[in-house]
């Protein structure tokens, strides 16, 4: 019987697996030190020619890299080598198992190991399953079936064995609460511990498949996001390496933060970007470095078309037609008689001897223009500039055929002239115009048809970068060149629906997970309001997938449910929140007017100052009044000097404001790095030049941090 479920068995395994650890980790310390001498000794002794020591070098600086991260992941283990264990039953081997599961596994030696990596299939059943008969699936789609004994948690801080729970024992929102009452960083280590069913399912779903995840504010989109990928790379480490996934997101600050965390997911080398990045990689030698990029543009109402499908879909069709009449698609002729060697003049040459006469006799039809009518028409997914060249090749091809027929031979010269009549017969090798200049025809003709449109000059936002990366990806692509075999896209409420209809064209053979929440979209005009538009471009396949998190894990219940009314008045669809059974004070708004408002907005921030908080955010519609604020108030209250510095897409609220409250001004301040107590350390307050929107002072206690 392997179950050892009393306190003192548990205690004793503890210790066990710690002192595995530190054998694993003065092991592999050694091992890298004595790789680390040996990669020295042959970059000293290295030299251009000798492949052999160039082999050996790669292969050691290989090995070197896997040893350094399995030291790293041992050391990490030192303090916390696992939180959770399943005993179960399996019914194909007829026998008993007990496996504890941690962030990463822990080997005793090849045969025996201490603890199951979380990633691993058998370790699904810790997250998903409750006592008694069930299954976990494995990668190649096979169910195994177990009997699930026991399932346990445990709390162990500084290699001390705390307190453990059995699931049929603590309920599972009084373990999380247990969790959420630890600051921001012990939170981030005890994510793998805390994952959720619902969380779960989108983990370890296949990545053959796309799929969209609509989470409210705090669900984990982000979190779950970045635990996908470690178990992708975990389970499919023959089909996905590091190098085939792209994290897009909306902001730097964004992807910082997530590049701080992958590595203690023992996930290496991802390439991170934000969208426009992304786009100015997919134009490839055709970005012009003189552009600068900068934030959306406000071109009023009807400018906002640019973030939409209907755009797209102009721009596709503006493209079609540019193709359509700038290849010529009339029958290749061409008369034998107009390529005769022969002496003229007293001169050696090639000339034509037809008169001008097109005699049906002499004329040799090399491609009909039916032919190459139905080639650009079967090919929609062929660049411009690739159907040019594949039509050029075809005719050369045909100009050779010709030239081995029967019936008729051709000098050399001949030969040559014909082939120098015939190479640029459907264009040259590169397209004739820019993407720029395609561009600047393209927003000249919208606006010739009444589209209120801003054309740019030296600057270039995320629609801007979207319609020139499809303009080099339809009309000027020669080469395709593999990019990501799977994209995640974070906050992708924020991008229209223009971006996504781009990212399928020019990112081919290509899954996606996207994770937002139209609740969450800043920008009515361009960002997403209702997901159907990305569905029904992205979700193509039949196991392709949209789900939902409901659970919010940062918001008390006062919280969310002020902020469900807020939503309730928009004119979109919602997701409603269900919060973490946690408690905070009541939401209340203060009434404030006039020149009031920057009084009474300093002097609620000095006082959260003088209650400790290190961060505090004011949040204004329009930047010019946020700037204002700042200058005449930021000198006593440094916090708010360091926040002026941030974009309003970097606040931690973000919430859409119905029409009729468009008048709202939020600010907010969120204690970073400290503990997030049950008698709350966050304070938020609204603020309007409107009085008749007010109805009195709110304080709130959210955990308002990212991730």
């Amino acid at each position: 019987m392997k179950r050892n479920i009393s306190r003192k068995a548990e205690e004793a395994y503890l210790a066990e697996t710690l002192r595995v650890v530190r054998d694993n980790v003065r092991e592999y310390g050694q091992e890298v030190a004595k790789m680390q001498e040996d990669i020295d000794e042959m970059l000293e002794h290295y030299h251009d020619n000798d492949a052999e020591v160039l082999t050996i070098l790669n292969n050691t600086v290989t090995m070197h890299t896997h040893m350094k991260r399995a030291l790293e992941r041992n050391e990490k283990a030192l303090k916390k080598p696992y939180f959770g264990r399943i005993v179960f039953h399996d019914e194909a081997l007829n026998k008993e198992e007990s496996l504890y599961i941690g962030r990463g596994g822990i080997a005793k030696d090849t045969t025996h190991q201490m603890v199951t990596d979380w990633r691993a299939p058998v370790a699904n059943a810790y997250y998903e399953n409750g006592l008694g008969k069930c299954s976990y699936p494995v990668p190649d789609g096979q169910q195994m079936e177990i009997e699930l004994l026991l399932k346990r948690t445990y709390e162990i801080e500084d290699a001390k064995l705390i307190d453990y729970y059995d699931s049929e024992v603590v309920a599972n929102d009084e373990l999380l609460t247990r969790y959420l009452a630890k600051n921001k960083k012990a939170v981030l280590g005890e994510i793998i511990a805390t994952i959720q069913q619902e969380q779960n399912e989108i983990i370890r779903k296949s990545p053959y498949h796309s799929m969209i995840v609509q989470g409210v504010a705090g669900s984990g989109k982000t979190t779950v996001a970045m635990h996908r990928i470690s178990y992708i790379l975990y389970n499919y480490e023959e089909r996905f390496q590091p190098e085939d996934f792209y994290i897009v997101g909306s902001n730097r600050i964004l992807l910082d933060y997530i590049t701080g965390v992958l590595p203690d997911l023992d996930v290496y080398g991802i390439r991170q970007m934000t969208m426009e990045q992304l786009f100015v990689r997919l134009l490839y030698e055709d970005w012009n470095e003189t552009y600068r990029i900068c934030p959306v543009r406000d071109a009023g109402k009807d400018g906002a078309v640019r973030g939409t499908l209907a755009w797209f879909e102009k721009l596709q069709k503006f493209c079609s037609r540019v193709e359509w009449n700038k290849i010529p698609r009339t029958t290749v002729l061409f008369n034998r008689k107009q390529f005769v060697e022969g002496l003229r003049d007293g001169r050696v040459g090639v000339f034509d001897e037809s008169g001008g006469k097109n005699d049906p006799k002499d004329m040799v039809v090399l491609m009909t223009g039916e032919a190459i009518e139905r080639y650009i028409r079967q090919n929609p997914s062929v660049s411009a500039q690739s159907k040019v060249l594949m039509l050029q090749e075809r005719l050369m091809g045909k100009v050779e055929d010709e030239f081995l027929g029967k019936g008729i031979s051709y000098t050399l010269e001949e030969k040559k002239a014909i082939r120098r009549s015939m190479r640029k017969r459907f264009g040259a090798r590169q397209w004739k115009k820019s993407v720029y200049e395609m561009y600047h025809d393209f927003l000249t003709e919208q606006k010739q048809q009444g589209v209120c449109v801003e054309e740019p000059q030296e600057e270039l936002d995320v629609y801007d970068l979207a319609a020139l990366a499809y303009l080099y990806r339809r009309m000027r692509e020669t080469e395709v060149i593999s990019e990501a075999h799977h994209i995640v896209v974070d906050e992708a409420q924020d991008f229209g629906v223009m971006v996504y209809a781009v990212l399928k064209e020019c990112v081919r053979s290509c899954t996606y997970t996207v994770m937002g929440d139209v609740s969450q979209n800043i920008r009515m005009d361009y960002g997403i309001s209702d997901w159907e538009g990305v569905k029904n471009i992205l979700l193509t396949g039949e196991r392709d997938n949209f789900c939902v998190l409901r659970k919010s894990y940062r918001n008390t219940v006062e919280i969310a449910n002020f902020a469900s009314d807020i939503l309730a008045h928009g004119e979109f669809p919602g997701y409603g929140a269900e919060p973490v059974i946690r408690h905070g004070e009541a939401v209340g708004i203060r009434q404030t007017a006039g020149r009031d408002l920057y009084r009474e907005a300093a002097k609620i921030c000095k006082g959260w100052q003088t209650d400790g908080f290190d961060t505090i955010a004011v949040i204004r519609s329009r930047r010019r009044r946020r700037q204002s604020f700042c200058k005449k108030n930021c000198r006593s209250c440094p916090g708010i000097r360091k926040k002026r510095r941030l974009k309003k897409e970097s606040w931690y609220f973000r919430w859409n404001i119905p029409r009729d409250w468009n008048s709202m001004r939020f600010c907010c301040s969120a204690r970073i790095g400290s503990p997030i107590r049950r008698t709350m350390d966050t304070r938020s307050f609204c603020m309007s030049r409107r009085q008749e929107h007010c109805t009195g002072w709110r304080l709130c206690t959210p955990a308002t941090l990212p991730g």
